[in-house]
């Protein structure tokens, strides 16, 4: 390897440094969201298991804002089913996003590192 200046060493340290903690913060920005989706996901599936207990001749109603709307039984479920695989889905994409950060961020942390531990010549 030839003989870097210090300037250009430390340009590309704090490059690497920046990239790593904005990997950092979109890796943690995910897991949040990865949380929301699953307690979304959770609160699906048990109203929809609570929706499955009632008589197919109960009245139910839909909030929509302010407002409830009578709604069939079956649309109710229909709909919380569908809630539980888009939630679902949204998990799996998002997980994947969230493995492509974390190997952003051990990247640039062993970029780093190779920076810090490597042999300089002056």
């Amino acid at each position: 390897m030839s003989s870097l200046s210090d300037d250009t060493i430390r340009k590309v340290f704090v490059e690497l440094q920046a990239k790593f903690i904005h990997s950092q913060q979109q890796t943690n920005t995910v897991k949040a969201q990865i949380q929301g989706k699953q307690r979304e996901r959770k609160m699906a599936e048990l109203t929809r298991r609570e929706l499955d207990g009632l008589d197919d001749s109960t009245k139910t109603y839909k909030p929509i804002g302010k407002m409830f709307i009578q709604s069939p039984l079956s649309t109710m479920k229909k709909q919380y089913v569908d809630s539980v695989v888009q939630a679902d889905e949204d998990i799996k994409q998002l997980e994947k996003t969230q493995k492509y950060w974390e190997r952003q961020a051990s990247d640039a942390q062993g970029n780093l590192k190779d920076i810090l531990q490597g042999p300089r010549t002056m």
